[in-house]
């Protein structure tokens, strides 16, 4: 990645591809998969997006198309909220990268269509100004595709899974696997945080495991800056806070808190706070309505219940706050693989001492 460079790439600013010195030591394999059905209850949506390529049945890219005489598209992989993920070859170093591609043109003007492009050149700003943080994907290049000039971004290819498609695989999951992979969020997110960024969007989705048990997060395509006033009401439903839903509010990073809290409870448990209501909560409303009946060890179900208070002042002060209670139900350094370790699995990094990366 370009580290330590930040810059604007817009309508007048030349896009360029940054020069790697070898291909990124990452073995082809990514994925970004739909979760499979566990015992975990949670609510599902098919959201249409404007301009999307499910609303209107084309690929923005067609497979095979080299873009900026490097990057061949092999085959479509997922769907972001700014556009399509692709895995790409670089033919210049000889491996596969991601792309992800502004959604093609529907019924809009060309000038339409070019503003819209702001959404995934914001996050290209976003990502390239965090490419010094360990556990967020480096970003490679970027550049224009096709007649209407759409945006694309290259990075790096995760070798690994979601997880979303872990916890499906894994559900319910171990407790010190759920918080060894909380415990890497939260190293991740502290990082972030440290940048003035809230990524107001961690969810299973959007965090991936790779081959070695190592974490990584995803899609900073609507992180906003701390302090500053929620610009809008997108997240994923039921990660998102209380206050992600009121205009009004200014981002801390107990929302993030608030989202990993969730996900202890969507690893462990089998159902998630707020989980059965049509709508966001009030202060009237507690997490679980109709009761809890999770097995969790009670410090972690009292941790977990306090990052999803309603109230961000409930929360745990930061994620380092997490990290520190977390401290001492982690696994340590040199302990033996576990019974029934996940694969990937999550506790590695911390019995082998594997730095992020």
């Amino acid at each position: 990645m370009d580290a330590g460079h930040w810059y604007r790439s817009g309508p007048n600013i030349p896009s360029r591809t940054v020069t790697t010195p070898e291909c990124p030591d990452r073995p082809s394999g990514g994925q970004l998969s739909a979760i499979k059905s566990s015992s975990l209850r949670i609510p599902t949506y098919t959201v249409e997006l404007p301009g999307s390529s499910s609303e209107y049945g084309v690929d923005p890219l067609i497979l095979g198309t080299l873009l900026d005489d490097r990057y061949r598209v092999l085959r479509k992989i997922g769907q972001g909220g700014e556009g399509d993920v692709y895995i790409a070859r670089d033919e210049q170093l000889g491996c596969d990268v991601a792309i992800k591609a502004q959604f093609p043109r529907s019924f809009e003007s060309s000038q339409t269509y070019f503003s819209a492009a702001s959404a995934i050149e914001g996050e290209l700003e976003r990502l390239t100004f965090m490419s010094h943080l360990p556990g967020i994907p480096r970003v490679l290049g970027d550049g224009r595709y096709g007649l209407n000039k759409g945006r694309y971004i290259v990075m790096e290819l995760i070798d690994g899974v979601t997880v979303e498609s872990w916890i499906a695989e894994h559900h319910p999951v171990s407790a010190v696997a759920a918080l060894s992979v909380v415990a890497q969020l939260c190293n991740i997110l502290d990082g972030v945080h440290s940048e003035k960024y809230v990524h107001r969007d961690v969810c299973p989705r959007n965090a991936m495991l790779r081959t070695d048990g190592r974490a990584c997060l995803l899609d900073v395509g609507i992180s906003g800056k701390v302090h500053e006033v929620n610009p809008d009401y997108r997240g994923t439903p039921y990660y998102a806070p209380p206050e992600q839903y009121n205009r009004e509010s200014r981002l801390s990073p107990q929302v993030d808190v608030f989202s990993l809290g969730v996900m202890l409870f969507a690893m462990v448990g089998t159902d998630v706070p707020y989980g059965d209501l049509e709508g966001p909560p009030d202060d009237a409303t507690p997490p679980f309505p109709k009761g809890l009946s999770s097995e969790m060890p009670e410090g972690i179900l009292t941790l977990a219940l306090s990052m999803v208070s309603f109230e961000p002042r409930g929360r745990p002060d930061g994620v380092a706050e997490v990290l520190r209670i977390l401290g001492r139900m982690l696994p340590k350094l040199g302990e033996d693989r576990p019974p029934k370790a996940t694969q990937p699995d999550s506790t590695m990094p911390f019995r082998l001492g594997l730095p992020l990366l």
